[in-house]
């Protein structure tokens, strides 16, 4: 997946896991509290599918997040590297001007 910069989804990957670790971790923890504190298993399942639902969309909030600033920096970086590269450009056709400049004093000496 790529965005309209040309530069593709570097969170496509890393991210994948990071909305079920948000969703799994509080699920697992209701769960053992629930079976410590000997609640019923209706009241159990109905508290293990309110944190599910809520954490679900803190993972999805959260994941949105976080890709959206991998994008930008990578974002960031591709553009400095294009500065570092034009200003490169430029410094060599410099030198290349005054090695030329040099080289016509050079045979207008001789």
């Amino acid at each position: 997946m790529a965005d309209m910069q040309g530069i593709d989804d570097p969170a496509m990957g890393k991210l994948r896991y990071l909305r079920p670790f948000i969703v799994l971790l509080p699920a697992f923890i209701v769960c053992v509290f629930n079976i410590y504190a000997g609640i019923s298993f209706n009241a159990s399942m109905v508290r293990l599918l309110v944190t599910v639902l809520f954490f679900y969309i803190v993972g999805t909030i959260a994941q949105s997040i976080v890709r959206k600033m991998m994008i930008d920096a990578s974002i960031e970086l591709a553009e400095k590297e294009e500065r570092e590269r034009k200003e490169r450009m430029i410094a060599e056709e410099d030198e290349d001007e005054d090695e030329g400049e040099d080289a016509e004093e050079t045979e207008g000496e001789a």
